[in-house]
């Protein structure tokens, strides 16, 4: 049997590696503007997949999107690709207003597209490919923002005075999550650390990997060039155990 397996590694291998490479971005603004980062995810040292994240915008607007994409490493996992976006409005505070979220999720076969638009505070849901009868009324949502934004608000780059201090509400059609990070700290090599995750409020039970991915996390910023930091290794806590989401 172990023979066996070895080679089905030796033929799955290349793919898998070419999968683990893979990075499409949601493309959002220009290429001068964007800011592009890619982590990779491994369970027990096993690479998973990739996220992408894309920034882009100016002074009066945002835009964001990630990626994340695994491609059934040696027969292990079933293919999963989930791509999200959003678009808003920055405030003269700096605070981010939500206008437009989309994303996609294909698993194997079943597609699923999901469109929300804000006015003002409130989302509605424009588009629902295929119709989901667990969707949560939107009504129960005012004053959220979209998942993507709330990714965002994790892995943009920020002053250093800024990190850890989020506590925001998500809704991505089907559920209300409450997203908190805390318990500011340094790592032995002084970087700055902080705990965070997704908790629900109304909806359904997050399911799959995608929605119970960031249920639980500690991370580690990495500091930028320009004296920002940013967002480099998460250790998130899965039903599965400790995955490491990190730049690499």
């Amino acid at each position: 049997m172990c023979a066996r397996k070895a080679r089905q590694w030796r033929v799955m291998r290349p793919l898998c590696n070419r999968i683990a490479a893979l990075l499409i971005v949601v493309s959002l603004g220009s290429a001068a503007s964007a800011e592009q980062v890619t982590f990779v995810l491994r369970l027990a040292g096993l690479k998973l997949g990739t996220l992408s994240y894309t920034d882009a915008g100016d002074a009066a607007s945002y835009s964001a999107g990630m990626r994340f994409q695994t491609g059934g490493l040696a027969g292990l996992l079933s293919s999963v690709t989930f791509d999200a976006a959003s678009q808003g409005r920055r405030t003269p505070d700096g605070a981010l207003v939500p206008v437009k979220y989309r994303e996609e999720s294909l698993r194997g076969d079943e597609r699923e597209v999901t469109e929300i638009v804000w006015q003002g505070e409130t989302p509605e849901i424009t588009v629902e490919i295929p119709s989901q009868p667990d969707r949560l009324d939107p009504r129960q949502a005012v004053g959220s923002i979209d998942l993507m934004t709330g990714m965002h608000l994790i892995l943009r780059a920020i002053p250093p005075e800024d990190a850890c201090k989020l506590d925001v509400t998500t809704y991505d059609g089907k559920r209300l999550m409450r997203l908190r990070l805390g318990s500011p700290g340094r790592d032995p090599e002084g970087q700055v650390t902080c705990t965070g995750g997704f908790s629900r409020l109304k909806g359904v039970a997050p399911q799959g990997m995608i929605d119970t991915m960031f249920g639980g996390f500690d991370m580690t910023y990495g500091s930028l060039p320009d004296g920002r930091i940013r967002v480099d290794r998460m250790v998130l806590h899965t039903p599965v155990g400790r995955a490491i989401l990190a730049v690499e």
